[in-house]
């Protein structure tokens, strides 16, 4: 029976064949000579790329040797030096101690510098004596038209001090700031400076000496005549306690004096 698609002069397309084409050769091409050019080329460059990044980190390695081994010399120098050092430094100890033995004098020069020390306020010191109190107004209580009448100013404090140490005081501290002879005492605004420290109201000064001498001296002095009236017209704080204990720090300030001078009595 002829198909239907002829009758109709209608062609189909060729069936797909699945058997594959021709068989392939059995063997490679060969690449061509620009090929192998290039092969070569980039095989020594690799190669020298290679050969290079092994020299420099051999290099690099034969480098940080010689320079460890440097530093291993160096460090060998510096702890012989040290160890040399420190023998001479024991050696000149000994000296010196032999030498401080030997002298008769360094015990009583010795001596002499501690009561220096003590006099100078270079350190502290304990014993009985008299504590000086000295506070602003109240809030409310003062009336003045200057504030500053109201407080406590720098020239009350170095009142204070001055009439202690004419009463017979060994040593003074105001608010635990030691008062030796080149004490500053200043005003800071509201506040007090003494040995260039800011000081507060209450104003605590402390008096190492006789507690009945220091209490006597304080009371008749015009220092005490003027606070008794100031403390009743602006309202200031004023008090006076013998003690038998005060304990006084060392004075921990610079000391390095340009000029200094005996203060002369007069004619």
């Amino acid at each position: 029976m002829p198909d239907p698609a002829e009758a109709l002069g209608l062609r189909g397309e060729p069936a797909d064949d699945y058997r594959g084409g021709p068989p392939r050769p059995w063997y490679r091409p060969r690449p061509g000579p620009a090929v192998r050019a290039l092969t070569t080329a980039g095989a020594l460059l690799v190669g020298f790329a290679l050969t290079a990044g092994l020299s420099a980190a051999r290099d690099i390695a034969q480098a940080q040797s010689a320079r460890k081994e440097s530093l291993i010399d160096l460090v060998g120098l510096r702890q012989a030096r040290t160890r040399k050092l420190g023998a001479q430094l024991e050696r000149l100890r000994e000296r010196l101690e032999r030498v401080q033995e030997s002298a008769a004098g360094v015990p009583r020069l010795q001596r002499i510098v501690e009561r220096l020390e003590v006099a100078a306020g270079l350190t502290a010191l304990t014993g009985p004596g008299a504590v000086l109190t000295l506070s602003d107004a109240e809030e409310g209580s003062c009336t003045a038209a200057n504030t500053e009448l109201c407080r406590i100013q720098d020239a009350d404090l170095q009142a204070a001090v001055n009439t202690l140490f004419a009463a017979g005081a060994e040593a003074l501290a105001v608010n635990g700031q030691r008062v030796i002879a080149t004490t500053a005492i200043r005003n800071a605004g509201a506040a007090v400076l003494v040995n260039y420290r800011i000081l507060a109201s209450p104003y605590v000064v402390e008096a190492v000496g006789d507690p009945d001498a220091l209490a006597a001296g304080v009371k008749q002095s015009p220092f005490a005549r003027d606070f008794a009236d100031w403390t009743e017209v602006y309202g200031l704080g004023y008090g006076l306690e013998p003690t038998q204990e005060l304990r006084l720090p060392a004075y921990t300030g610079s000391v390095r004096l340009r000029r200094a001078e005996v203060a002369g009595l007069g004619p």
